[in-house]
């Protein structure tokens, strides 16, 4: 679900899965982070802060990843593209539609955990929630901040 869609970069909220809540992917087409344009560069900082304020606000989100790995594409043989995982964490339990989240790894990296099936975030919403957090995200998101 596109929660923004910028000169150089799109938002991408990850509905299949908010085992981190407020997770997107932060999408740009150019094959390699040297092909950036210094503007897109400019956008993708804004675009952080952005999503930042927004997890700070809505989920007392407590610091956040970012990451630019781009491992699977050469690993499966694809056409490679700039992205960034943007996982917010969460040092103090968060308590949304009834029910109580917890970062089980919160200061750990979270693929470590994210890669063994027994250890893994669990994602205890349902998807009607899921799309609630999109909702919720989506009103508070101000892409003016980014835009200008």
């Amino acid at each position: 679900m596109e929660l923004y869609k910028g000169k150089y970069w799109d938002v991408i909220y990850g509905v299949w899965s908010q085992d981190h809540p407020g997770y997107c992917i932060v999408s740009n087409n150019k094959q390699s982070l040297s092909d950036l344009e210094p503007d897109a560069w400019i956008e993708l900082g804004l675009i952080e802060k952005e999503l930042e304020r927004v997890c700070e606000k809505l989920f007392n989100a407590t610091m956040f990843n970012f990451c630019c790995l781009m491992n699977n594409a050469y690993r499966d043989n694809e056409t490679p593209h700039v992205h960034y995982h943007f996982v917010p964490r969460y040092k103090e339990k968060l308590k949304l539609f009834g029910k109580v989240y917890k970062d089980r790894h919160f200061g750990y990296n979270f693929w470590k955990w994210d890669l063994n099936r027994f250890k893994k975030q669990k994602d205890i919403f349902n998807e009607s929630e899921r799309k609630e957090i999109f909702k919720m995200m989506q009103e508070e998101f101000k892409g003016e901040n980014i835009n200008g």
